[in-house]
């Protein structure tokens, strides 16, 4: 489905609440490349950070998490610019 409107501040700040997946900020047209880089990499930031205060370690969902983060990345990286 097609997003007609995005809080775009929340949706930087905060991916996890509003994207299901890294891979829907690929495809999010409101957002330029750079920003669609920006936010996978503070989604996976903040995944990182909210595991350390833990001490316990990436929980395997999470780990999953931040693989689809990293291939997000690479599509955006190998596509062709407009």
């Amino acid at each position: 489905m097609k997003r007609t409107s995005l809080d775009r501040n929340l949706a930087k700040q905060n991916p996890e609440r509003v994207f299901e997946s890294p891979f829907e900020i690929v495809s999010e047209t409101l957002f330029t490349k750079g920003e669609k880089l920006g936010t996978l990499n503070r989604w996976r930031q903040a995944i990182l950070d909210d595991d350390a205060m833990r001490t316990c370690g990436v929980t395997p969902e999470r780990a999953q998490v931040l693989g689809q983060i990293e291939e997000a990345k690479r599509h955006l990286s190998n596509a062709n610019p407009p």
